[in-house]
């Protein structure tokens, strides 16, 4: 019945019809062990797909009609809920949401009507691409026309979420696919300076250029000089600098180490300056989940050699002034939390320098303090890497900074995801390095954990679930 008056010739009715569908379609039932499930499923809309689609898109198709909001997010959560359901679809709902995109790139009247169109596409995009990854092919022919449209024609408030749907697309590639001609040929003029300025462009386009790190680095090699610099422009912002960082650990994680480690004395120059001008609570801790990283990819020595570099004895000094101070006073949270986990267990058993001395081996036990409490912490979500937001319920609209594309958000990619057990592997790393030096270290686990009991039981507690016996 609802579906028959989403063909009515008056607003009011196809508007109301919409937007009570679009309510059906994220209501919850009560569902097993206290859980709520959706009432209307893949499997109960399926028979209905195509005469709501039709009556849907009759609206949208209609050019004497005003921009409906509720019609086009009716459409965003029908293919949300029909998600396993929309390989035969899809070509016919690509088609019409890109010709509507077309219409209204013109002339952007409707925020919210635009926000849920974008929506929809990536909806879309993370159904059929989940499915197989081999259809970002045919998603780039069919998308990469409108968007260039898009951006030749600055429409500023469709830029961002070009940049976010490029960006899922690229994250979706087959593994070894590289880029394609179509990305590579897209890149230099995203470096341009001026994209750079409009601050809703930032953060999509920080994802956008981490996604081709992630899928072509060996591409992007002689670019490098050109993405540090839109790295140096971002850290001297203080709106910007976590894009800045979200960058810099994709160069870590993805560039050829031969390509990015000759450049890291200028890096560090740059992040050092900031630091003394700007000592900011959100800055130290990217810097140190920064650090983390590094010293998790490329080792404790590389990291010490680097400070070194530009100043004896720096690399020991932030560690004392700067990275345990930060950790002491609030263990992160997730994946920086399993970073700093790896990064602080090579610190403690690949660092002979922290061996050498009363004033090292006074460092190596707070470090060992640090790396305990992120273990124990009850908010350090070591085991969840990833928030799970239900799609139902999440907050989907339009904001005017800057809108995020609910449907083409991913999770974080784990840098360290061949390290099941981050606090399993602390304790064997630690046990391996109490058999290399018998006697020495223990005292120095003592120092670190006996201030706290609560440290020294979760210590203790970790040994025995791993089997580690210390000598």
């Amino acid at each position: 019945l609802l579906i028959a008056h989403l063909g009515s010739p008056f607003v009011v009715v196809h508007t109301y019809a919409a937007a009570a569908i679009e309510k059906m379609l994220t209501a919850k039932v009560d569902g097993p062990n206290n859980s709520k499930v959706s009432k209307i499923g893949g499997a109960e809309l399926k028979p209905f797909l195509g005469p709501l689609f039709t009556g849907l898109f009759s609206i949208v198709d209609n050019a004497e009609l005003n921009e409906n909001e509720y019609v086009m997010k009716c459409i965003m959560r029908a293919l949300n809920v029909a998600k396993d359901d929309l390989m035969d679809v899809v070509q016919v709902v690509l088609e019409k949401l890109t010709s509507a995109l077309a219409r209204v790139a013109k002339n952007p009247k409707n925020p919210q009507y635009n926000h849920f169109l974008f929506e929809s596409i990536a909806v879309l995009i993370r159904a059929v691409c989940t499915i197989d990854s081999a259809h970002t092919a045919a998603f780039e022919q069919f998308l990469f026309p409108p968007f260039q449209t898009v951006l030749q024609m600055e429409v500023v408030e469709f830029t961002p979420y070009v940049f976010q749907l490029l960006a899922q697309i690229l994250e979706f590639r087959p593994e070894g696919a590289g880029l394609g001609e179509a990305y590579t040929s897209l890149f230099a003029p995203l470096l341009t300076p001026t994209l750079w300025e409009r601050k809703g462009n930032v953060p999509a386009l920080t994802r956008l250029l981490t996604a081709y790190l992630s899928k072509g680095p060996n591409d992007l090699v002689p670019h490098l000089l050109g993405i540090l610099g839109v790295f140096q422009k971002l850290v001297s912002s203080k709106a910007n600098e976590q894009y800045a960082f979200d960058l810099l650990r994709g160069i870590a994680m993805y560039m050829p180490p031969e390509a990015f480690l000759p450049r890291m004395k200028d890096i560090l120059q740059i992040l050092m300056m900031k630091l003394q001008q700007s000592k900011t609570p959100k800055y130290v801790n990217l810097i140190t989940h920064f650090f983390a990283l590094f010293v998790g990819k490329f080792g404790s020595q590389a990291y010490l050699d680097q400070l070194n570099q530009l100043q004896p004895g720096m690399g020991l000094m932030l560690l004392v002034q700067v990275w345990v101070p930060r950790l002491q006073a609030a263990s992160p949270s997730r994946l920086e939390a399993k970073t700093q986990m790896v990064g602080l267990t090579k610190l403690l058993c690949e660092t002979p320098a922290l061996l050498a001395d009363a004033n090292g081996r006074q460092i190596w036990s707070q470090i060992l303090a640090c790396a305990v409490k992120i273990v124990c912490s009850s908010g350090s979500y070591l085991n969840s890497l990833s928030v799970q937001e239900n799609d139902d319920d999440a907050e989907i609209g339009y904001d005017a900074t800057f809108s995020v594309l609910h449907f083409a958000t991913r999770p974080a990619k784990d840098p360290f995801a061949e390290v099941q057990d981050a606090g399993a592997s602390l304790v064997q790393s630690v046990g391996r390095l109490c058999a290399s030096h018998p006697g020495q270290i223990t005292p120095m686990i003592a120092q670190g954990l006996s201030p706290d009991p609560k440290l020294s039981a979760g210590f203790d507690g970790l040994c025995q679930k791993a089997g580690v016996q210390l000598s």
